[in-house]
């Protein structure tokens, strides 16, 4: 249970703030679990369920919570030598670095040791990495770790053309040409299924942009990507488009605030996953489904959106959408003061990228299909 619901942040030099892959560790913060999962805080899931089947879905069952706090008040005891969990298998890498996607093909990080101050705000940095690579590669799978979770909010890593030549895309939105993900507690790796490949291109140079948030004494990061890469190409490309609108206005203390953005899709498509991003004062996104038939359909809900998890709804199964199907995505924001994380109610706010601004993009996976 801990390690499908919870190891993907609770593992060593992961987000959270002590790990449990095993019985020892679940044991010594039995007291701490406890109040989390009583209280519903934990694990964090902010989707409404009454819309999608989402594979990473970490809401535990009430048969699971149930167990889970009767083996805490039982006294956390160990079970029999026949009912305990085996050794978890996990592949050594040459980095020490612990890949939950096995050990990469490509490994590239930041080209020098990063130093983040102890106080201040710390702007947002972009570092340039060469890939060298002398021909396209398709990705299968993709993991980006931060060097010190400590200080490291979040990480978008990005490709763009280097000195090899680069083939056109059919498809994708221009803003997210070469998105090959990041990180942000919640998002977890961008893992492609059978058949589906996100492309590399030759000579391709990766942008690591960079969010710090200093922790009151000064400390260091040298944060990296690795990437699986497909024994073949794939029969369909990953794309991402963006769901977004930059013209914020958020009025001081004004709550439910709305704004809406849309996508259409020219072409027969299947959604691979959704997720939205917003900043301290976001409170709900919903991404809607509206067919050419004239039906529509929530595809998903988030509601008491919380900028620390920041997480990528990732469909059980791809999708379907029909061809000129259009994607609605709606989203709201609290400026109030009943609004806990807002840093200043008394603050017209508009779009920006620190996290004092506010942004409202839905970022979307997908691929094209025949009709």
């Amino acid at each position: 249970m801990f390690r499908s619901r919870c190891a993907g942040c609770h593992t060593e030099g992961g987000p959270a703030p002590f790990a449990l892959r095993t019985f020892e560790q679940a044991r010594a913060w039995s007291s701490s679990i406890r109040r989390a999962v009583a209280s519903g805080a934990m694990p964090p899931w902010h989707a409404d369920p009454r819309y999608g089947e989402f594979a990473n879905d970490r809401r535990l069952r009430a048969s699971e919570r149930a167990q889970l706090l009767g083996w805490i008040d039982g006294g956390s005891l160990p079970g029999s030598s026949s009912l305990e969990a085996a050794p978890e298998e996990r592949p050594a890498s040459s980095r020490s670095i612990d890949w939950s996607i096995g050990v990469p093909d490509l490994v590239f990080e930041l080209p020098e040791e990063v130093t983040v101050p102890a106080a201040g705000a710390v702007p947002y940095h972009g570092y340039r990495v060469e890939t060298g690579l002398a021909e396209d590669v398709w990705i299968q799978a993709a993991e980006t770790r931060p060097g010190n979770p400590a200080v490291v909010h979040h990480i978008i890593v990005q490709a763009f053309p280097g000195a090899g030549a680069v083939q056109e895309r059919t498809g994708g939105d221009p803003r997210t040409a070469g998105d090959l993900g990041g990180y942000a507690p919640g998002t977890g790796p961008l893992v492609m299924p059978p058949g589906v490949g996100r492309r590399l291109p030759a000579g391709a140079v990766l942008d690591f942009q960079m969010h710090y948030t200093p922790t009151g004494r000064e400390e260091t990061d040298r944060s990296r990507i690795g990437l699986v890469l497909a024994a073949e190409p794939p029969r369909h490309e990953s794309l991402t488009a963006l769901c977004s609108t930059p013209f914020l206005w958020i009025p001081a203390g004004e709550r439910d605030v709305r704004f809406e953005a849309g996508l259409t899709f020219p072409r027969a498509t299947r959604l691979l996953s959704l997720r939205p991003h917003m900043h301290l004062r976001g409170d709900t996104f919903e991404f809607r489904a509206e067919y050419p038939d004239g039906r529509s359909e929530i595809l998903l809900l988030v509601t008491g959106y919380d900028f620390n998890w920041q997480t990528t709804y990732r469909f059980a199964e791809p999708r379907p959408l029909p061809a000129g199907t259009r994607l609605r995505c709606t989203a709201t924001y609290d400026n109030s003061g009943a609004n806990p994380l807002n840093p200043d109610p008394a603050r017209n706010v508009s779009w920006g990228r620190e996290t004092t601004d506010e942004m409202m993009i839905g970022f979307v996976d997908y691929y094209e299909v025949e009709d």
